[in-house]
């Protein structure tokens, strides 16, 4: 628990421990960066379910984002807790 007097944790060992994890799970490298980050900076207010972050990468590249940009996006909704919107394609395809 950490509590609001504490700074986040600037430890280069945590951050790498953390992109570990989240490349052992199929989080490509540009997004385990800014998740690990987030997940440093803002503890527990960050969301941060590998298959969230897959589901969501998922519908940015179906609307078109590449993928750089769909793998910013995703961790952007799981920064601010709003899944996006699924196209009806996305549904018939993914159940």
């Amino acid at each position: 628990m950490r509590f609001a007097v504490q700074e986040p944790q600037q430890d280069p060992e945590v951050f790498q421990t953390i992109w570990k994890h989240l490349k052992t799970d199929g989080v490509p490298d540009q997004a385990a960066n800014q998740m690990t980050a987030e997940m440093l900076t803002h503890g527990e207010d960050f969301e941060s379910s590998v298959e969230k972050y897959q589901e969501a990468e998922s519908i940015f590249k179906e609307k078109g984002f590449n993928e750089h940009a769909a793998q910013a996006m995703a961790v952007e909704s799981m920064e601010d807790g709003e899944q996006p919107k699924k196209s009806l394609r996305y549904a018939r395809l993914h159940g």
